[in-house]
């Protein structure tokens, strides 16, 4: 009885702004190149996470409680992953990168638009997986792209997974 009383009531949470950055590295030409199949992948990123976090907008709400949160998503970072090697004449450096998304959060207040925590994630591909698919007559031949969308989508469930944690924990 006493528990019921002392328990705070839950507040309702509305999903503000959706964001992906756009990348302007080298490594975004290099993903444009062919490792994506030409896929606008910062489109299909923010499709996803409008499926994973299927709040409704923080737009439509009229009447607001002092509770009421809104949650803002963004994906600052990501990238495919990829080896090559730079040659300084007779010596060669491999450079290898994996595939790698940062999402980050930030839920505040929807009357005062005070913020009331942020957070980040970050997912990359596991080393085994990386150099299991880096040494297969694919990635040899490059008939098609070593990694693809579908890889960039499952390391950012599994960052959002970490972010819903999280947050679960400030609610």
């Amino acid at each position: 009885m006493l528990g019921r009383l002392l328990q705070k009531e839950k507040p309702r949470v509305f999903l503000g702004t959706l964001a992906v950055t756009s990348r302007t590295d080298l490594k975004r030409h290099l993903d444009e190149y062919g490792l994506f199949e030409d896929a606008n992948l910062e489109s299909a990123l923010r499709e996803s996470i409008r499926e994973i976090f299927p709040l409704p907008s923080a737009q439509g709400v009229e009447s607001p409680l002092a509770t009421d949160l809104v949650l803002d998503v963004i994906i600052p970072k990501f990238q495919s992953g990829d080896a090559w090697d730079a040659s300084l004449g007779d010596i060669a450096f491999p450079i290898f990168w994996r595939p790698k998304i940062t999402v980050a959060s930030r839920l505040y207040y929807l009357k005062t638009k005070e913020t009331k925590a942020t957070f980040a994630a970050t997912e990359k591909m596991g080393w085994g997986q990386y150099f299991g698919r880096i040494f297969t007559w694919r990635a040899f031949l490059r008939f098609k792209p070593v990694f693809d969308r579908n890889d960039i989508e499952h390391l950012l469930y599994r960052a959002c997974e970490k972010l819903l944690a999280k947050m679960k924990k400030s609610i």
